[in-house]
């Protein structure tokens, strides 16, 4: 008698696991970023402002080579009163490339968070919904997983919900 109730248990078991088994897949974030055309559009306009800022930067360096050729060149001929007054400006040049520097990387970098943030957020709600469409409970992130277990890959699902063409095989 224990063993029929013992195997029947056993069986309760199994059904009720069975029962509440969930549908997990996964996803490479990097992959369908990279695919994304919002990327390319954010790469683009990445690179105008890195132009731009280079640009400043570079016009800021020919004002300091200048200054610092004149100085070479000229300083011998100058009163001291002149020469510290030329010095003083070099020095303080020197400084504003540097700040200018740091500056313009925090300002990329903040820039760089406000022009990617609507692609990850178009990426996100397309998984989202995808998942949602096909029943996922769980969807991981392919890169975040060492060992990957028996999940779906939702990377082919997302690319035809954003209708993102397969690249022809290499």
């Amino acid at each position: 008698m224990k063993r029929v109730i013992v195997l029947a248990v056993i069986a309760l078991m199994g059904s009720a696991v069975t029962v509440n088994a969930q549908k997990m897949g996964h996803i490479n974030t990097g992959e369908l970023l990279s695919v994304m055309p919002e990327t390319k559009k954010a790469q683009d306009k990445m690179q105008k402002l890195q132009d731009s800022l280079n640009m400043v930067y570079a016009e800021m360096i020919r004002e300091y080579n200048e200054k610092d050729s004149i100085i070479r060149v000229d300083s011998a001929k100058w009163t001291q009163a002149k020469k510290d007054i030329k010095f003083s400006e070099y020095q303080k040049l020197a400084e504003e490339v540097q700040q200018y520097s740091g500056k313009a990387q925090q300002w990329l970098q903040a820039k760089e968070q406000e022009i990617y943030a609507p692609v990850q957020k178009a990426a996100l709600d397309a998984i989202q919904a995808v998942a949602k469409a096909n029943g996922y409970a769980y969807v991981f992130t392919r890169e975040a997983l060492l060992v990957v277990p028996a999940t779906d890959d939702l990377l082919p699902l997302v690319k035809k919900f954003l209708k993102i063409p397969d690249a022809p095989a290499k």
